[in-house]
């Protein structure tokens, strides 16, 4: 018998989830979004837990918005699941139980952790400094500014400078737990979620969306109950995310080009004052021209079970299954550095795509890049059945490392939670490259292990408080 503490919900929020399930059956395409909903809330009931980090929840949410769009795409067209590629339904219903074995050790792992109450998860939280971390926060976001114009100049570096800007998410979600347990600064706390959010529009990859997901981490981890209110305020900020979808996609073609000045490179190449006013400009434009098309393109560009169905065409058919070849080379590729092996190729997503799919895309050299989705090279190395096994084994080695960051770190679970938010948000996308997978995965071991190794000790001795001082912030 299961015993966890589970999120509660009124009649009312349980039978809307039901009806919202079941309600699929009738729709066009209606078995393969039952199932699609069925698995979502499947491992949203078992991965959310009260006062518990949500990073999963966050990550399992990401891969089903990147399975479902699909089936919706070919719904808003009126056409069946298949009419682009034929095995579409195939890739739907495989990735489905790939995310079911994908997310089996994790949901294990999560119903091990111990469970706190709100009460010794805010006790815990005054035994650190909010002004402190605050500071860290600062000082890492000042240097992560600089890091993050240098990530893709020195390709030797980009990997461990991406994990090194990793650690100041660290800092925003411990500095954000202890906001909220504490219920203090929050008005600096919104300054940064707005300045992280408005800034992020500077970039040539829609980084304004990741304080958006950090924010979500954040904010599940302190869900105990699930109301139907909740759940209409829930949709209320789910219209204003597709309709700041809908407004990015019908302007970033045109706001990349100006950013990178018509230049085939993945760089940002003007002030943030001519950027910003820029994408005003643009926006307005969108509003004013009600381009009809952005939805699809929205949905085009969220779905990826696309390349997956593709690849499922042309492999055994055309090309034989790898036996595994490509996940080697994955490995091989992430683990050894550049300065053993000055030949190495510069990651061209790509050309992986290409071959597996037949069709031609422009590659690094033109300024883009086109990832085959690391899914689809599970199904490409070992076939429909193995692949599950080598989902099922990443799965495990992420609640290994779930496990040691959450027990290991520190003796308090704040600081824990901060870890393993900034640590595993990297792989939240279906759509993930095998090489990027697996670079960034053997990085980010690398990065957390050494803050917790040689920076642990001296950073929790700077933000911690002394006794008496903490009993007296507590009020005790």
């Amino acid at each position: 018998m299961d015993n966890k503490p589970r999120i509660v919900s009124d009649e009312l929020t349980k039978l809307s989830i039901v009806g919202l399930v079941l309600v699929q059956l009738v729709l066009a395409n209606g078995l393969y979004l039952f199932l699609c909903y069925a698995v979502l809330f499947y491992l949203l009931y078992n991965l959310s837990q009260p006062y518990k980090p949500a990073i999963f929840t966050i990550v399992a949410i990401n891969h089903m918005v990147q399975i479902l769009p699909g089936i919706w795409l070919a719904n808003y067209v009126g056409k069946d699941l298949n009419f682009r590629a034929f095995y579409t339904d195939k890739a739907t219903i495989l990735s489905l139980v790939g995310v079911l074995f994908l997310f089996a050790p994790l949901i294990y792992q999560q119903n091990k952790i111990k469970s706190i109450s709100l009460s010794e998860f805010r006790m815990q939280a005054y035994r650190f400094s909010t002004s402190r971390t605050l500071n860290c926060y600062l000082i890492a976001l000042a240097i992560t500014s600089t890091l993050s114009g240098l990530a893709f100049l020195y390709a030797g570096l980009t990997q461990i400078i991406i994990s090194v800007v990793k650690i100041k998410w660290f800092f925003f979600l411990l500095f954000g737990f202890q906001v909220f347990l504490k219920k203090e600064k929050k008005t600096v706390f919104y300054l940064l979620v707005a300045f992280e959010f408005i800034s992020g529009f500077y970039s040539f990859f829609s980084e304004f969306k990741t304080v958006i997901y950090y924010l979500a981490v954040l904010l599940l981890s302190f869900v105990a109950t699930i109301n139907f209110k909740q759940m209409a305020i829930g949709a209320i900020g789910m219209f204003f995310l597709i309709f700041l979808g809908l407004t990015w996609t019908s302007v970033k073609n045109e706001y990349r080009t100006f950013l990178n000045k018509g230049k085939a490179e993945q760089v940002t190449s003007v002030s943030k004052d001519d950027a910003l006013e820029k994408l005003l400009e643009l926006s307005n434009e969108s509003q004013e021209k009600k381009n009809d098309g952005a939805a699809k393109s929205l949905l085009e560009r969220l779905q990826y079970t696309y390349h997956f169905a593709k690849a499922i065409e042309r492999v055994p058919e055309t090309l034989p299954f790898q036996n595994g070849a490509n996940w080697l080379e994955n490995i091989e590729f992430a683990t050894t550095p550049r300065f053993l092996n000055p030949d190495k190729p510069i990651i061209d997503n790509s050309a992986k795509a290409t071959k597996y799919t037949g069709i031609r895309y422009l590659g690094s050299k033109q300024g883009v890049s086109f990832s085959l989705g690391y899914f689809a090279e599970f199904y490409i190395d070992f076939g429909p059945y193995l692949m599950m096994f080598g989902i099922l084994f990443l799965g495990f080695i992420y609640a290994m490392l779930y496990k040691y960051f959450l027990t290991k770190s520190s003796d308090n679970p704040v600081y824990n939670y901060a870890i393993v938010g900034a640590f595993f948000f990297e792989f939240a996308n279906f759509e993930i490259d095998g090489t990027f997978l697996t670079g960034r995965l053997f990085a980010s071991i690398v990065t957390f292990f050494a803050l917790s190794y040689f920076f642990g000790k001296p950073l929790l001795n700077y933000i911690s408080v002394k006794n008496k001082e903490n009993k007296q912030q507590a009020g005790v």
